[in-house]
């Protein structure tokens, strides 16, 4: 959409927050466990531990499937320059994912949607990829404003239309 000459700008995680969204389930997991141990134990004694047992295991799953799916699309270095973003450092892989503004067919999630949280997600039309980005990405606003103003009219007015009406309900 705009023309406007940028540097080469990169952005990356601090490192507490990188950590987290890495290694987070891999502390979690075993503390988990190591509570679904008893329960299970004390299962035959009494039926009432069914409960808190279901509700550790729905945590285990649902916990892991969720960092599962971060590790496929959560970079941890990211470099926009005037036409593309380069993204490396994905989880335990060498792998890096070039995606063209012109490329971009859909931005969701986080202030793309006019929420004050949550992850941000780019998906590109020619390498079938979606990334994502959280943000606790340091200068995350000034990445997401990289993005909307390189991306076509189209989209940009459609994320734009989200901010807006999502204006409205806060004004009500």
């Amino acid at each position: 959409m705009n023309e406007n000459i940028i540097e080469k700008q990169i952005f990356t995680y601090p490192i507490l927050f990188k950590l987290i969204f890495r290694y987070g389930n891999i502390i979690v997991t075993p503390i988990l466990l190591l509570y679904t141990i008893p329960l299970i134990y004390f299962l035959s004694e009494k039926l009432i531990f069914v409960l808190p047992l279901l509700l550790n295991l729905a945590i285990i799953y649902f916990l892991n499937r969720h960092y599962f799916n971060l590790y496929k699309i959560l970079p941890y270095w990211i470099e926009a320059d005037n036409e593309k973003l380069i993204c490396n450092q994905f989880f335990l892989s060498k792998r890096e994912v070039i995606i063209y503004y012109s490329d971009i067919e859909s931005l969701s999630g986080g202030v793309f949607e006019n929420k004050l949280s949550g992850i941000m997600k780019i998906c590109s039309q020619n390498n079938f990829v979606c990334i994502g980005f959280y943000q606790r990405l340091n200068n995350s606003g000034k990445l997401a404003t990289i993005i909307l103003s390189k991306v076509k009219r189209e989209l940009y007015d459609e994320v734009i239309e989200k901010l807006k009406s999502g204006n409205k309900k806060v004004k009500k």
